[in-house]
């Protein structure tokens, strides 16, 4: 439903003067329509609109409705998937104290600085944290076990990214706590020894994949053994 719809009685300088303050709270869609969950806002409310005009207390009312959050939780999530999809992202990089940039390329097990070919692995990341940058940018600093790494990127990708890393994070280091779980349980069910067991948590650990059936080295995106044609599982 369109917003004039609502205002039908409305002159077109009313009319433009709600379409304007829409536009500054970021409520008209790419095709130029009020958003929709706005208007829904309106009518579940039947609020009274005072000669028709749109008000910013108004919107501030929407902003802290359901309605609103819903909202922002879709433009977060259209946003991750964005990056996602794309699996590389522009940012800036401090070098010799400039800032340059690059891409951030998102792997299956980390991250590659696209200039500097500096990967960063998820497993060996800790904390994000995002701060005010430069213009129009947040400053993203990422705690590893090691040193950290700081960036700048856009403001309207900074959460989403953030967010990507922190999920990949989470999975690997889950994958790898259940992996070292099982491992133990084996060895104290009598299954494997101890020389064994320090094997296999150092290719835990390792950033390398090996063939579960003969333990040759693999490449990430194999789905067969090159030495044995085991089928490699997810």
């Amino acid at each position: 439903m369109e917003l004039k719809n609502f205002f039908k009685n409305s002159s077109n300088e009313i009319y433009n003067r709600n379409m304007d303050l829409l536009e500054e709270y970021d409520l008209v869609n790419p095709m130029g329509s009020p958003n929709k969950l706005f208007l829904k806002f309106i009518t579940a409310r039947n609020l009274k609109i005072k000669e028709d005009e749109i008000t910013s207390e108004l919107i501030e009312e929407f902003e802290g409705s359901i309605d609103s959050i819903n909202l922002r939780l879709e433009q977060n999530q259209r946003e991750k998937e964005i990056i996602f999809t794309q699996q590389k992202v522009w940012i800036n990089i401090l070098e010799d104290d400039e800032w340059v940039g690059t891409d951030m390329l998102l792997m299956h097990d980390g991250v590659v600085i696209e200039k500097t070919g500096e990967k960063l692995l998820y497993a060996g990341m800790g904390d994000i944290s995002i701060e005010d940058g430069g213009w129009s940018k947040k400053r993203v600093t990422i705690d590893t076990y090691d040193d950290e790494f700081v960036f700048e990127i856009n403001e309207v990708r900074a959460v989403p990214l953030k967010e990507i890393l922190e999920d990949n994070i989470d999975n690997h280091k889950h994958d790898e706590f259940d992996d070292l779980l099982d491992l133990y349980a084996l060895f104290d069910e009598g299954k494997i020894s101890e020389e064994e067991l320090e094997v296999r948590k150092a290719l835990i650990y390792s950033d390398n994949f090996y063939c579960t059936s003969c333990g040759e080295k693999l490449d990430p995106d194999s789905e067969f053994c090159s030495n044995c044609g085991h089928e490699i599982l997810d």
